[in-house]
This record gives C-alpha cells, structure tokens and sequence, in this order.
C-alpha cells in the first residue's frame, strides 16, 4: 500500500531536468530585484514630483502615498506599479526576450509550455501574475502592493490574510518542486509550463 507521501509524489512531473537550483534561485534573485525597481519607479516619481524630496522617498507606499495625495491617486499610482510589475515579468518574456525574463536570461534559462513552446499571454499572466504575485505572493513585493490596495477598496485589513495565505502555499511550492526531479513549482502547474536551459529548447 503506497503512503500518502508516495501518493503526492506520484502525480508530480517525474521528468528530470538538468536545471540547476543555485542558478534557478540566481535567476529569481534578479528577477525579484528589477520586479521591484520597475513597480517603484511610478511610485517613487510621484512622490519625488509632490515632495521634492529624496531622502523620505525610502518611506514610500500605498498608504503613504494615500495620506499625500488622496486615496483615488494613491490607487491610481499603485495601479500603473502593478502594470510596471507586470511588464517586466509577462511582457519581457513575451515580447521582448521570448520565454525569459532577464533574470533567466542571464542564468541561461527559459520558459516552456510542457509540449515545448514559448508561453503566450495568458500562460505568462497564469504562471507569473497569479502564480508567482498572489499564490506565492510573499516572494515579491507586488504582493503587498495588491493586498494594500484591496485593503484601501475595502476597508478591510487583508494585508496579513494574504501573506500568511501565501507564505503556506509557498511553502507548499517549494515542497512540490523538491519532491520531483522536474523540479516545477507551483507556479509551473497551474500555467503548464517548465523551466529549461536556453540550449535544450525545441521551439
């Protein structure tokens, strides 16, 4: 009789990949690095235009930017952060560099669908904006950006909701991915997609 832990690894992708763990989270850490950079560049801007100030600029978020200048610009700003995230992690790979953000690209890495494709739009949105920015959330700052303005909407503090939420299924990714050689994660599943080295591409 096979175990419960048998029984969850025996429904995971069993391909083996020769990706790498240490360069995969390289690829992440670049990745996590020019997300946020791209997601605070409107929010940095509109505060420097009203305060003229660089040194507070560090105090910058949706709450503080809702006591400068009003909720509705505040959702506003935090909206076109998003849209600045969401650039640099669906449209890079999608229009730009193909099936890589910059982060993978400099690993050697790319983005395939299972049966050996680039990923289109709405692969990219699944895996990298609902996967990766709310089911994984507490892995990138958009995170927080999403779950404040949900908070500032509705008036519900959702903030600690949504990370402790993702902290679990984090977790649970992390698990998933180290319980097969295929090494996908959640983020993998739900878009159907895998990771794989520039030079094993098909198509």
């Amino acid at each position: 009789m096979r175990t419960p832990i048998r029984r969850f690894c025996a429904i995971l992708d069993q391909h083996t990949t020769n990706v790498e763990d240490g360069r995969r989270f390289a690829a992440y850490l670049i990745d996590w690095f020019l997300s946020a950079l791209c997601m605070m560049l409107p929010m940095c801007l509109s505060w420097l235009y009203v305060t003229k100030e660089v040194e507070t600029m560090r105090y910058v978020n949706v709450w503080t930017l809702q006591t400068l200048l009003g909720t509705k610009s505040a959702l506003l700003i935090a909206l076109a952060a998003l849209a600045c995230a969401l650039f640099y992690e669906v449209i890079v790979p999608w229009k730009i560099y193909p099936g890589q953000t910059i982060g993978k690209r400099v690993m050697g890495y790319r983005m395939e669908t299972k049966d050996g494709h680039t990923p289109g739009l709405m692969a990219l949105l699944l895996r990298q904006g609902l996967g990766l920015f709310v089911l994984e959330g507490c892995l990138f700052n958009a995170s927080a950006l999403i779950s404040n303005a949900i908070s500032m909407v509705s008036g519900l503090n959702v903030t600690g909701i949504f990370l402790w939420a993702s902290i679990v299924l984090t977790i649970i990714s992390l698990i998933i991915a180290l319980s097969s050689p295929s090494r996908r994660m959640l983020h993998d599943y739900l878009a159907k997609t895998h990771v794989v080295r520039t030079e094993e591409t098909t198509k």
